[in-house]
């Protein structure tokens, strides 16, 4: 499981080669805070224009032993070819002119101004990696949960990278042992796009209201077309059906062995690729109780993007608010 930064691209080191100077610095940065993925994601432009079509191999060829003069029967492994999609997320922002024309820096003020705005799109952003579905919404595109949807005993199916932690109800929410990487999984963006947030000053303009006054505002316009790639879902596990009500009850499930399962999952598919668990804070409350009660060299706190970071067997545990307490039962 290889460090990220030193193999792929993130967001943030995208944004540092864009056109768009400080102020989409200033922009990512802002989302960044709050949204541990896109600090951990690679991004990866799309192959097919706003698509992006990749081969998975589902089969290996066979081979055999062969006796002098004996002959090889002919095989071929087997392939399946997927289709991502990539949407665009987008919001405006509107700030009264004479606010912002008696400020020294106009434009970082308006920048700032945005904020609400930026953090809106962060927390969607982050909601439809986890959550997104083009069955519930064609504008947007599949994330985690809608690939890793049905518990499957075939070792050839994704949902067998599915642990059950036993919960019954719609209390459940999921650990994500997600690894990022060109041959693992991607962030994506479309040929000819910017990968991250593209930033557009729309100028002054007149604002009309439900009764017909006016006033001048100055409008800005955030978009980012983005999707998400799964190549290789082996390197990707789902721990589902956290009970949240039984976490502070004695049926609580052991979070340790939960992750350890995971672990041995995607372990030997994961070495080229950088591995992030995300969980909310609920479930990293009730976890970090739980360690308080035994001895474990498996956990440590280290640094991770500058920060104190607990990790599990080198893993960063990222906390991810987006992921939800109510999911329903994933059987």
């Amino acid at each position: 499981m290889a460090t990220l930064g030193s193999r792929y691209l993130t967001l943030a080191d995208k944004f540092k080669r864009t056109e768009n100077g400080k102020i989409a610095a200033e922009i990512i940065e802002m989302m960044s805070e709050t949204n541990e993925v896109l600090q951990d994601a690679n991004a990866l432009q799309c192959n097919d224009g706003s698509n992006h079509i990749t081969t998975i191999r589902t089969g290996l060829p066979s081979a055999v032993f062969r006796k002098l003069y004996g002959y090889v029967p002919s095989s071929k492994s087997t392939t399946e070819q997927v289709k991502d999609v990539t949407g665009m997320l987008e919001t405006y922002s509107i700030v009264d002119v004479d606010l912002v024309d008696k400020c020294e820096n106009p434009k970082l003020f308006r920048l700032s101004e945005s904020s609400a705005f930026i953090e809106a799109m962060n927390q969607k952003l982050q909601e439809t990696i986890f959550y997104g579905s083009i069955k519930e919404n064609a504008a947007a595109f599949d994330g985690l949960a809608a690939r890793y949807s049905k518990i499957s005993a075939d070792s050839k199916k994704i949902g067998s990278n599915i642990i059950d932690a036993g919960g019954k109800s719609t209390d459940n929410t999921s650990i994500w042992f997600v690894t990022w990487g060109d041959l693992h999984t991607s962030l994506l963006y479309p040929q000819g796009s910017q990968a991250g947030v593209q930033h557009k000053d729309d100028g002054i303009m007149t604002e009309t209201s439900a009764t017909g006054g006016k006033r001048k505002v100055y409008q800005d316009h955030f978009k980012m077309d983005v999707g998400l790639s799964v190549r290789d879902w082996r390197s990707t596990c789902r721990i589902a059906n956290i009970s949240v009500n039984n976490l502070s009850t004695e049926e609580a499930p052991d979070i340790e062995e939960l992750l350890n399962k995971a672990y041995y999952k995607i372990r030997r598919f994961a070495k080229t690729g950088k591995t992030c668990i995300y969980c909310n804070s609920t479930v990293l409350m009730y976890f970090e109780a739980q360690l308080k009660s035994k001895t474990n060299v498996n956990f440590t706190i280290k640094e991770y993007l500058n920060e104190n970071v607990l990790h599990y067997k080198n893993i960063p545990i990222r906390e991810c608010e987006q992921i939800v307490n109510d999911e329903a039962l994933v059987s």
